[in-house]
């Protein structure tokens, strides 16, 4: 199979290309960057322009499509600007990699959405029950989480009209090693981790989550949770509750540092285990 990776120069784009190729799998790494000194098979592609969108995806099977504009910066005097930038980019982006895929008669993609689809960071409203899951309201507080649930409602559309498979990863916070050795300075201020649920994802494990994702036999458009088993936080998940959430209806009972988005649908659904944690091994 031949598979298109969208911000494929980016940290999980390089992680995701490594993880299929080492499966077996053909990559196109697509991205914005100049061609110059890029890695074969390149295309060099702005999917904010459908035509390239179009361009970039000629002759490939599947797409998993991590491209996108990120959390904007505040720091301006109308950050609304910035907002409305960041909507418009993903939103824009994502139709355009689906259209294409519909253009070219390509079934399977799989893309990158977000853990805050269902509310992080929590300012206008706290969660509905805990731990998060599949069946939690989806309720984006910021544009970059509004991008990310109309490139759901996209996938549903595409799913219906076209007949394509289109799986939803909503990563939590993507972490490697580097990350894991200033947790340390993180636990002082457990307030800093609360936005969304002290949760992460190691980086190995969501590109083992893209590889499963392609290989599922799920028609129609599904979201599923990427997380880690753990949370980053050096006190016990029923501390961090009692602190912080203690108004929240938890569903279960909870392990000791356990984390408060569940992956368990991805477990169902594609097989997918988170098997690291900052811990160590499982968590």
């Amino acid at each position: 199979m031949r598979v298109a990776v969208t911000g494929g120069l980016g940290r999980i784009g390089r992680a995701v290309v490594a993880e299929l190729a080492a499966h077996g799998q053909e990559t196109v790494q697509v991205d914005v960057a100049p061609m110059r000194a890029q890695p074969p098979g390149y295309r060099r592609a702005d999917l904010r322009e459908l035509w390239q969108a179009v361009d970039a995806l000629d002759g490939v099977d599947a797409v998993v499509h991590l491209a996108a504009t990120g959390v904007p910066d505040s720091h301006t005097l109308h950050p609304e600007l910035a907002e409305g930038a960041t909507f418009t980019a993903n939103a824009t982006s994502t139709y355009n990699v689906f259209q294409a895929a519909a253009v070219h008669g390509i079934r399977r993609v799989v893309w990158a959405s977000s853990e805050t689809v269902l509310g992080p960071p929590f300012r206008v409203a706290g969660p509905a029950h805990l731990p998060l899951d599949e069946d939690h309201p989806v309720r984006p507080e910021t544009s970059y989480a509004l991008s990310k649930a109309t490139g759901e409602e996209l996938a549903r559309h595409f799913a219906h009209r076209c007949g394509m498979t289109l799986v939803a990863l909503r990563f939590s916070v993507v972490m490697d090693g580097t990350d894991y050795a200033a947790l340390p300075g993180y636990w002082a201020e457990p307030e800093r981790g609360r936005w969304n649920l002290w949760s992460y994802v190691d980086l190995a494990d969501v590109a083992v989550g893209c590889r499963l994702a392609l290989a599922a036999e799920r028609p129609g458009a599904t979201a599923v949770t990427l997380a880690a088993p753990d949370t980053l936080s050096d006190r016990p998940t029923a501390e961090l509750l009692g602190t912080y959430y203690k108004e929240v209806r938890v569903t279960g009972p909870l392990g000791t540092f356990e984390s408060l988005q569940s992956s368990a649908r991805a477990g169902e659904l594609l097989g997918w285990r988170p098997a690291r944690s900052w811990r160590g091994g499982g968590g």
